[in-house]
């Protein structure tokens, strides 16, 4: 019985902690405003503004920026900023930008 009560109280601790640092898109597009406008709407770097922009065009813009197969004028910038992000990550942000 107490194994069991062990069991269930680890596996409930790690779902409170998942949840409690589930990525934030809000929080994490916080650095990109310098580049990309508050509200997504400027363009940084000769890209289009990132406002309107749907998830999975974020996503896969992203994931080329990280693997090197995506990018322009501001790549490396954009290289080394996507290459820290965590896929959970960049959903997170696909999500927040896509509501601009």
């Amino acid at each position: 019985m107490k194994k069991i009560l062990g069991i269930l109280s680890l596996a409930t601790v790690l779902a409170v902690a998942s949840v409690a640092f589930a990525a934030d898109g809000a929080t994490l597009y916080k650095s990109c405003g310098g580049c990309h406008g508050a509200d997504g709407s400027k363009p940084a770097g000769g890209s289009a503004p990132l406002k309107g922009q749907k998830v999975e065009e974020v996503v896969k813009k992203m994931q080329g920026y990280a693997d090197g197969s995506y990018g322009g004028a501001q790549k490396k910038v954009m290289e080394n900023i996507a290459k820290k992000q965590t896929a959970e990550d960049i959903q997170a942000l696909a999500d927040f930008i896509s509501k601009l």
